[in-house]
């Protein structure tokens, strides 16, 4: 998904739907003997890519959120081939986001209940993890960067002490950390960018972007469901919920 975030995901720039189109609930394709999955020594900065099929049942729509991590960085031969047409009938979907690569910026992710172990699929050669859903409502099909969503999901994110985050303030003084930046938009985006990227994001009037270097371990909580935006380059960020 070119959206979401997700285990980052968020919804902005979806395609539209095409509701001449029937679908089933997306179900996860059998992955291949996939090994159990095993976060990388280094999850700062680390590499992901994500698939978001999309369905549309009684209670509307709904996104499944799959990603690479734990099984591999998702390589460039792989992934672009990987073609959108193709993984909405793999899993019978009305439409799929394709979302990376990203990089993730927590030092380490410590899952709970359905995060902690999903349903595995096997796309274009690699092992994806079903690690969140989202509902959708057509508004939000639509909607413009630094705007909430709610996604379900337990998580929680470790920033370690020492380490910079890259924050986001809305005017209502409500804060959010990067949890993930975006390699598509600006196919030349780094880590090393990210200290001076305020520069470039068209923020809205009252809101600011900054470095925080925690003294002590910053734990981004999510229990049952985290509330996440992006900004116009699709960097996905979460609320901090005091």
């Amino acid at each position: 998904m070119r959206g979401i975030l997700a285990v980052s995901l968020a919804l902005a720039a979806w395609p539209a739907i095409a509701f001449a189109q029937t679908s089933t609930p997306a179900q996860a394709p059998a992955a291949a003997q996939a090994s159990a999955p095993a976060q990388p020594k280094t999850l700062r900065n680390a590499r992901y890519c994500e698939v978001l099929p999309i369905s549309l049942g009684l209670n509307g729509l709904k996104a499944r959120v799959f990603n690479t991590i734990g099984y591999g960085d998702c390589p460039a031969a792989l992934w672009d081939k990987l073609s959108e047409s193709a993984v909405r009938k793999q899993f019978g979907a009305v439409t799929v986001m394709m979302n990376g690569p990203r990089y993730f910026l927590m030092d380490r992710i410590i899952p709970k209940g359905a995060t902690a172990k999903g349903e595995m699929a096997d796309i274009g050669g690699m092992t994806f993890e079903s690690r969140a859903e989202v509902k959708l409502s057509l508004f939000e099909l639509q909607e413009k960067p630094y705007s909430e969503h709610t996604i379900n999901r337990e998580t929680v994110y470790r920033f370690d002490a020492g380490q910079p985050t890259f924050q986001l303030k809305s005017p209502k003084g409500a804060s959010y950390v990067m949890q993930a930046y975006a390699a598509f938009i600006d196919k030349s985006l780094t880590y090393n960018d990210l200290p001076n990227l305020g520069a470039r994001l068209k923020l809205p009037a009252g809101w600011s972007y900054s470095v925080v270097t925690p003294t002590q371990d910053l734990l981004l909580k999510a229990t049952g469901k985290a509330t996440v935006i992006q900004d116009e380059m699709k960097n996905t960020y979460q609320k901090i919920i005091p």
